[in-house]
């Protein structure tokens, strides 16, 4: 069984589709899908149940899924060691990322990384803290850029270090009642309708709770995990929204006023990887990260 087929596998299984699975390796979907069942039909049972939404893996999709996780694992630190050995650092490094690391400049850290050590890689995917700490675990990715959780513990097994740290801010329409005012406390939003974050992101938890102790249940209007559709929302008189201090930032807030909250939500940002698989590549790029951190 080759390594980049089991690769399509768990893309497959982890995206439950397999265009989305052709486009994360790089592969055209027709050639990724008869690779996956030329494999099939070599091991004589199917992998997946096909449907119009997607694809579900069978039993047997996730027996293999899980024993490929570890075999490419076991790859991906092989090839670390021998690098290692050969008095050099290459290789390819699958990363875990939220959509909001401005916090710590995560794409000049990446830049800066990459010129220094040309010969290492990355493969990227996208989800939230909680998911990606689940993908640390199974094996799914090398290390991941996260929140740190806050009604979850972070499981033994997997180091976690703080980069940096993020305050939340209020987000309201230009015309709102609140837009003249410098800073307001959260306690002022009881009656408000929210642009809410998604339930599975870290900043869902920080808000509702900063709410809760303001004495109230958020109103939500719709949920979204982007930030920038969130500010299109508040911009079109939705509602508002409490978000990172840092998109008020990095974007032009056509329509849409920044107001600071009293109350310090804050999140902290750090880097997550297993403590069974510090390689050498991990080794450097959390040395990196660590470095780049303390000069920002």
């Amino acid at each position: 069984m080759d390594l980049y087929v089991m690769r399509y596998v768990v893309s497959v299984a982890e995206y439950g589709n397999f265009s989305q699975a052709a486009a994360a390796c790089h592969v055209g979907q027709p050639a990724l899908s008869q690779q996956i069942a030329r494999l099939e039909r070599e091991i004589g049972v199917p992998l997946f149940y096909r449907n119009s939404r997607g694809a579900v893996p069978t039993e047997a999709g996730k027996e293999y899924v899980r024993r490929a996780k570890v075999i490419l694992a076991l790859n991906n630190d092989l090839d670390a060691q021998m690098s290692a050995f050969a008095g050099f650092r290459r290789g390819t490094l699958t990363l875990g990322l939220i959509t909001s690391l401005e916090c710590i400049e995560f794409g000049d850290m990446m830049a800066s990384f990459m010129r220094n050590y040309p010969e290492i890689s990355f493969s990227i995917r996208q989800f939230g803290s909680y998911q990606l700490l689940d993908m640390l675990a199974d094996h799914s990715i090398d290390m991941a850029f996260l929140n740190k959780p806050i009604e979850r513990q972070i499981p033994a097994a997997i180091n976690f270090r703080k980069l940096g740290e993020d305050r939340y801010d209020l987000a309201v329409p230009y015309d709102h009642r609140l837009s003249g005012e410098k800073e307001v406390s959260i306690r002022d939003l009881k009656d408000e309708r929210f642009i809410f974050h998604q339930p599975w992101q870290i900043a869902s938890e920080l808000v509702t709770r900063a709410c809760a102790e303001a004495g109230f249940a958020p109103d939500i209007a719709c949920r979204s995990g982007e930030p920038s559709i969130s500010i299109n929302m508040v911009q079109g008189g939705m509602g508002v929204a409490v978000l990172p201090s840092e998109e008020f930032a990095k974007r032009k807030l056509n329509g849409v006023v920044h107001v600071r909250l009293r109350e310090n939500i804050i999140k902290e940002v750090g880097m997550a990887w297993r403590k069974d698989s510090e390689s050498p590549l991990i080794r450097t790029l959390v040395e990196f990260a660590g470095e780049w951190a303390r000069e920002i």
